[in-house]
């Protein structure tokens, strides 16, 4: 098969991988709404399809560092993935719903950590020219929203299986048109154990502030669009916010890289943190106004692009380059793994069907709020961990 140049084989990735998503994240609470699931249920299966993120990066990445064959794991990771989806398409219940979705969730890990090392790699460290191929993964996600928007208002929450197994399909002929890559090692440089790795403060406290930012997160990926629908707004109306925050995020990445030189990282996340906090007491509180819920999605620039950006280049700087991917496996596992289900099942429990919706979202500014303090002990300067 005759592949693509490196840089438009990313951007295409990219796209495709959050366009997954675009469908995958803000659309499944409503899928589970609508296969008759209560709040307790969807918190529960959301945060049981979390966890499973918390194993499956560094088991992929274990894979990619002994086979020497990222590009190969990735596209095996898809194709189990489209398997694993598969079983969405039947209504058996809680038990084979929350399997499939297992199966997915567990597949799907395999794919983000090893292209964040091998986009870094192609572009030899650059972050600004990372950033700019990144955003093609906010456009796919924008596409996908809208789109699922649309197809939620024509067909109801059961166009989710087939367009996003569509989307799927279509991510798998784009990494088998990825070029192929071995990683250069650097063998003068020693290995990083765990052990040594639970020593680094420096670690536990950017990993700690991480982990609560993702917990505060939870509310919006898996219950947003329900309180949107709840509040009176269309499906297209709630595709249109969510498209605007990630439009503001397409920009904000474009941009990260003049953002971050030469400023601390300590400095960008403190601020990206504190204004997530605001952003969620913005829709806890002023959601009926659609200008303030839109105000609020402007924010997630800061919350979600500047921050994953900053995160990143604190992997590439802090991890030795042979040992990059357990780097990025560790940040997905902990973070987009652990974080994600305490904070599914916490907002699950919250939530009351409802009824508890603005206290789940000033109980996320409060995960935030600590994040942003805890990030504020970081050191200005961060060395390579030894």
């Amino acid at each position: 098969m005759k592949v693509m140049a490196a840089r438009p084989a990313l951007a295409l990735a990219y796209f495709t991988y959050f366009g997954v998503l675009g469908i995958f994240v803000p659309y499944l609470g409503l899928f589970l709404d609508g296969r008759g699931f209560d709040s307790r249920q969807i918190g529960l299966m959301l945060a049981i399809v979390t966890a499973t993120r918390i194993v499956g990066p560094a088991v992929w990445a274990s894979l990619a560092e002994r086979s020497s064959k990222p590009l190969a794991v990735m596209q095996l990771g898809a194709v189990l993935a489209c398997v694993g989806w598969l079983g969405s398409f039947i209504n058996g219940g809680f038990g084979l719903l929350l399997a499939a979705l297992a199966l997915f969730s567990f597949f799907w890990t395999a794919i983000l950590p090893q292209l964040e090392v091998s986009a870094f790699s192609f572009l030899n460290n650059d972050t600004e020219q990372y950033s700019r191929i990144r955003s093609a993964g906010s456009v796919g996600y924008i596409v996908l929203v809208m789109l699922g928007g649309w197809f939620y208002q024509l067909y109801g929450s059961e166009f989710m299986p087939a367009t996003a197994l569509a989307f799927l399909l279509l991510l798998v002929f784009c990494l088998f048109n990825l070029p192929a890559q071995t990683p250069e090692y650097d063998t003068t440089t020693p290995g990083v154990s765990y052990l040594q790795l639970l020593r680094q403060k420096v670690l536990w406290i950017f990993m700690g502030a991480a982990l609560l930012m993702q917990i505060s997160f939870a509310p919006f990926y898996g219950f947003f669009t329900l309180y949107s629908r709840d509040l009176g707004y269309s499906g297209s109306q709630t595709g249109l916010l969510i498209s605007l925050a990630v439009a503001a995020e397409i920009v904000a990445f474009y941009y990260a890289g003049r953002i971050m030189r030469n400023r601390s990282y300590r400095t960008l996340l403190g601020i990206c943190y504190g204004l997530t906090a605001i952003r969620w007491l913005m829709v806890a509180l002023l959601a009926h106004s659609v200008w303030w819920l839109a105000l609020s999605m402007l924010l997630h620039a800061g919350s979600f692009a500047i921050a994953h950006s900053c995160a990143m280049q604190f992997i590439q700087q802090v991890f030795p380059k042979a040992q990059r991917g357990r780097g990025q496996a560790i940040y997905a596992g902990l973070i987009f793994g652990g974080g994600g289900a305490i904070g599914a099942y916490l907002a699950g429990l919250s939530w009351q069907n409802g009824a508890g919706a603005a206290q789940t979202f000033i109980l996320a500014a409060g995960f935030a709020w600590l994040s942003c303090l805890l990030v504020l002990t970081l050191p200005k300067n961060i060395a390579n961990i030894e």
